[in-house]
């Protein structure tokens, strides 16, 4: 198996990607009662500017985050989704690592947003806005702007990555021109596939469908044995002309086999899915990395199921980073101790790590407490806090802090020994101490994009809320456990004296 070492020292390869460019738009709310108009609930709105680039977009986002250079080719409308889509890809551009020259407008498209509604860390409902007409085409015209960029980059790339969302970028003409060219100039060309009829990527290198596009694709059904995964990706390699392909599997792993009868297979791990959206992007995105390093078989697959595991574990559409992948799989399975000193930061060291990690499309997530006598409750903020995005900083209240709101009675645990039981954990990245009676200076001074407070507060009283939304942040609110404090905890052991 791959270790941890080889994830980290992975080569930075130059990937392009070609497909359907979406927009994912996500309104954070809470449900508390039925509406009385219809038996449906009512979601009060706490933030609906929540957009995150999805389909093809997406990819380009998680091969950014782990790492590579990309040439990104797609088309978008000259609506405001389209103009939203060139802003977040223009956020990703640090370093130069992302052209999209090739992304073109299009007066005639209108740009796919799929919008959608969460309560309480769950989707209640999905709104997509789309082309009316199920059939629509890119004009020539546009499929000759894309294919002359295609053919202008094609030869600085390691590898091609096509996204096929079924949004009318990948005509079945276009893609033949696509592979074939591939095929000329020897790149691995990897395809996310979608629809039933998969004959217009004959020729690739490999598809990576799910299991049901699999079973759509060849008509036999697949269960959890492994014969039947064989069965279906035999019929695909001859039917295709493909070097090999890769079924995702949800929860029973990944599996592989070539042309030559080679096979890998990868089991999930155990996971806490949040939400599996875009976690085909992450698997397609992390194949792509891995076999343009020219990995073996057996470590592409473990590689992409590690990244397909920490995105599952956040809320929404979310990418995955080559330390995520080690600090969520490889440090939390080997118990390592964490030392301490690595995750404290001060101030200005944090605004600089979370300005690069921000340039790379990061989501920084932020919570604070004295976190004196970890408790379930205490468990359960971090984990979800850590749901919310890529990075989690924790402001820890210094002892003289605690003492401010709590009395000279507290803390129990100093804060050199709070700070040691925080690094254990995972789920978190950075922890930072303020001695004032609220971390407002911090969340002014780090700008984090998510705010997390417990479900006891109300509203109006969470501090630094007001900040966070001004720039476009949002607030979540951690469901409690009753009953459960380091309060209730102090109150239980003295009555034991």
């Amino acid at each position: 198996m791959i270790n941890a070492d080889v994830i980290d020292n992975l080569p930075a390869p130059k990937i392009m990607v070609i497909g359907d460019f979406l927009l994912d738009r996500y309104v954070w709310g809470k449900v508390e009662r039925i509406s009385p108009e219809a038996p449906i609930q009512i979601l009060k709105v706490q933030n609906d500017g929540d957009d995150r680039l999805g389909g093809a977009a997406n990819v380009v986002h998680n091969l950014i985050t782990l790492g590579a250079k990309v040439i990104a080719l797609g088309v978008i409308g000259t609506d405001n989704g389209g103009q939203r889509i060139i802003s977040l890809l223009k956020s990703l551009n640090g370093k130069n690592r992302l052209n999209y020259n090739g992304v073109i407008k299009d007066k005639f498209h209108i740009t796919s947003i799929k919008e959608r509604m969460i309560a309480h860390n769950q989707q209640v409902l999905r709104v997509d806005r789309e082309e009316p007409n199920e059939d629509y085409f890119i004009s020539h015209s546009i499929e000759r702007k894309l294919l002359h960029h295609f053919s202008r980059t094609i030869r600085s790339v390691d590898a091609v990555i096509i996204s096929d969302y079924d949004k009318g970028t990948l005509t079945k003409t276009f893609l033949k021109k696509i592979i074939q060219l591939c095929r000329k100039y020897h790149k691995t060309v990897l395809v996310g596939p979608k629809g039933r009829d998969f004959t217009k990527y004959r020729g690739a290198t490999a598809v990576v469908p799910n299991r049901s596009e699999t079973e759509e694709a060849t008509g036999l059904e697949i269960t959890s044995k492994a014969s039947s995964y064989k069965s279906a990706a035999q019929k695909m390699l001859r039917n295709l002309a493909l070097d090999f392909t890769v079924i995702t599997l949800g929860p029973d792993g990944l599996y592989l086999l070539d042309k030559k009868g080679s096979s890998a297979y990868d089991p999930a791990r155990h996971r806490d899915v949040y939400d599996v959206t875009g976690a085909g992007d992450t698997v397609l995105a992390a194949l792509g990395i891995a076999f343009a390093a020219k990995l073996p078989y057996q470590d592409a697959l473990h590689l992409a199921n590690l990244a397909a595991g920490v995105v599952v574990s956040k809320v929404g559409t979310a990418t995955v980073s080559r330390i995520d992948i080690i600090q969520h799989h490889y440090l939390k399975s080997q118990h390592e101790n964490i030392k301490a000193e690595h995750k404290l930061k001060t101030v200005k060291e944090l605004a600089v790590i979370l300005s690069a990690k921000k340039a790379a499309g990061g989501k920084v997530v932020f919570t604070n407490g004295c976190f004196d006598l970890i408790h379930p409750g205490h468990i359960r903020t971090l984990e979800f806090s850590r749901a919310q995005g890529d990075i989690l900083m924790v402001g820890l209240n210094s002892d003289k802090s605690v003492r401010i709101i709590k009395g000279k009675s507290r803390p129990i645990l100093n804060q050199s020994d709070r700070i040691k039981v925080l690094s254990a954990f995972s789920a978190v990245d950075y922890i930072v101490l303020f001695d004032q009676s609220t971390p407002l200076e911090l969340i002014k001074e780090l700008r984090p994009d998510v705010l997390v407070k417990g479900a006891d507060w109300e509203e109006g009283k969470i501090v630094g809320a007001d900040v966070v939304r001004s720039y476009g942040g949002r607030i979540a609110r951690v469901p409690l456990i009753p009953g459960i404090s380091t309060s209730d905890i102090i109150k239980k052991i003295n009555k034991f004296k």
